[in-house]
């Protein structure tokens, strides 16, 4: 709502305006008398020098209350960009997670996550599904980018999810490609490896990291990362790979459940899917 002018601009106006007229008047009722063409000259000078600073104030005070009304319209606009611009951030990962789960095999429990304790704990995030919703301890939990980690504690509507950040429980997972099996165990912040590899084991940067079924926890076929660096090591219990999960910890906001958690059957592998084809 635009505001009221100030009063002293119009009363200010008005009393330019009487002035003038009543100049105007006195000099009509002189007549043409050659002798005031002068004086009408100078007062005419004088009524317009005093109007140019009542115009000019009055100028500077709309340009400054457009530029207000535009600088709020500005943050307006601001504003509503920032929401429509969640909004469609938001719509691509429902849509994302509704063709995953359109295409995954196995029950699945959507949940969003509701709080991350404190740093001290390491990886964990809330959930607000429960046992009322079919979770449990040791039940799966992904996104459609890959494994985030399993429930570690569990309520009657939320659980607390230990993800593979800071994670004590190993991850039976094995490369795709050449079908190598070892343990993913999580290093430093950033840094996962397998142990129980040898050397002479084939991986390369680049390999697909899935999970293996065994274990019971989870089922085989989930992605779980990428290799990012193979090294020579002389110690193979400290493995000599190093893999980069698909899911961005900090950022997870949405997860499925794998209910019910004693789902053991195995999420089809593209090699399963193209022979069920021939």
């Amino acid at each position: 709502m635009a505001s009221t002018p100030r009063l002293y601009t119009p009363r200010l106006d008005w009393i330019v305006f009487l002035t003038s007229v009543g100049f105007s008047l006195t000099l009509l009722f002189f007549g043409k008398n050659p002798a005031l063409t002068s004086i009408k000259r100078e007062v005419g000078t004088l009524v317009a020098n005093l109007s140019r600073p009542v115009v000019l104030a009055r100028r500077t005070f709309d340009l400054w209350q457009e530029n207000k009304r535009l600088r709020d319209y500005s943050m307006q606009l601001s504003d509503e960009n920032s929401q429509l611009r969640d909004a469609m951030l938001e719509n691509e990962r429902l849509r994302a997670m509704l063709e995953f789960r359109q295409r995954f095999p196995l029950p699945l429990k959507s949940a969003d996550v509701i709080a991350v304790p404190g740093p001290q704990i390491g990886g964990r995030m809330v959930i607000d599904v429960g046992t009322k919703d079919g979770a449990s301890i040791n039940s799966a939990v992904l996104t459609p980018q890959g494994l985030v980690g399993k429930v570690v504690e569990v309520a009657g509507h939320s659980a607390v999810v230990q993800s593979l950040v800071g994670n004590a429980f190993g991850v039976s997972v094995m490369i795709e490609r050449s079908r190598v099996g070892g343990i993913l165990h999580w290093v430093e912040p950033g840094h996962w490896t397998i142990v129980g590899l040898s050397t002479g084991e084939d991986v390369r940067v680049g390999d697909l990291v899935l999970t293996t079924g065994a274990g019971f926890v989870f089922p085989k076929g989930i992605r779980v990362g990428v290799v990012t660096d193979v090294r020579a090591q002389d110690d193979p219990k400290s493995g000599f790979c190093r893999v980069t999960p698909f899911v961005d910890f900090a950022s997870v906001e949405e997860v499925y459940v794998i209910t019910p958690s004693d789902t053991l059957r195995s999420i089809p592998t593209m090699e399963s899917r193209t022979r069920a084809k021939r």
